[in-house]
């Protein structure tokens, strides 16, 4: 009896404490590999955008604001959707901390843009430019020291064991950075073409030019597919890449016309070192 009733207090106990951990959110799979990396088990992470959703057309759920304004920090990238979002779940919780991972970051903007990403910027940052950031080895590292900020504010007495667990994080990332650069350096050819310009920063990485069958956030005019084809044929363009989260046919299109194949690259997949490694092959 006396048995039965130490191991209900233990799980009663390990109920409490677990319940008693800050709620932090992220907005997107890539952070969460991050987030995770650093927190440990210090926090229960959450994230906004669910696996195979696509931050343009999300809605979240009366649930998802109801547990938002229930957090006690919110880690955001500058997408389009957090901005309402955070506002609401703030006007609930005007306890709720938000800070921007992407803080101290410089931003491809609309100009910049157009020397890698030829056809159209990347519109669903607003005009706090292009949020891809999470796609270079540089920002990914970047969004590892503001995120590791973060929490030692949160909670200021783990601040060692966040800051080791960050320096380990970002020699991983510097690790696979070296990889992706000996592996891309010798491809001949440098110019592909994308349906949406999420692979922005991974190109001015790593010296790709990328021809972007999106006009603007929208479905292209004939005028810009006819350039676009053009200049694919020209640069001998290989590969077509389209995302999971897209209508594939345009890029299909577009490859039958150039004699490309297409490849898929899911840019909001969890495991970023397997999402960077599956990127460089299809590059090379």
């Amino acid at each position: 009896m006396r048995l039965l009733v130490v191991i209900a207090f233990c799980l009663i106990s390990s109920a409490f404490a677990h319940a008693q951990k800050p709620i932090v959110f992220v907005s997107i799979p890539p952070q969460l590999w991050l987030a995770k990396r650093i927190a440990g088990d210090a926090v229960e992470i959450q994230t906004l955008l669910p696996a195979g959703a696509s931050p343009h057309t999300f809605e979240p759920t009366a649930k998802q604001i109801t547990k938002l304004a229930d957090a006690s920090l919110a880690l955001t990238l500058g997408l389009e959707f957090e901005r309402s979002l955070v506002a609401r779940a703030q006007k609930l919780n005007a306890k709720l901390v938000v800070a921007p991972v992407d803080a101290g970051i410089e931003k491809l903007g609309a100009h910049a843009h157009h020397n890698h990403a030829l056809g159209g910027g990347c519109t669903c940052g607003g005009t706090d430019g292009d949020p891809h950031i999470w796609l270079s080895p540089r920002g990914y590292a970047a969004m590892a020291s503001n995120t590791t900020a973060a929490l030692v504010h949160l909670l200021p007495k783990d601040s060692e064991t966040f800051a080791a667990r960050r320096d380990t994080v970002v020699g991983e990332i510097q690790t696979i950075g070296a990889e992706m650069k000996g592996l891309l350096e010798q491809v001949p050819v440098k110019t592909f073409v994308v349906y949406h310009p999420s692979w922005t920063y991974f190109a001015e990485d790593y010296g790709l030019t990328l021809l972007t069958i999106e006009q603007d956030g929208k479905a292209p005019s004939a005028k810009h597919l006819a350039a676009l084809i053009a200049d694919a044929k020209a640069g001998n363009v290989k590969v077509v890449i389209s995302e999971p989260q897209y209508n594939k046919r345009p890029a299909q299109t577009v490859a039958k016309q150039i004699g490309a194949r297409v490849e898929i690259l899911n840019a909001l997949q969890e495991d970023w070192p397997a999402l960077m490694r599956e990127a460089a092959a299809v590059f090379r």
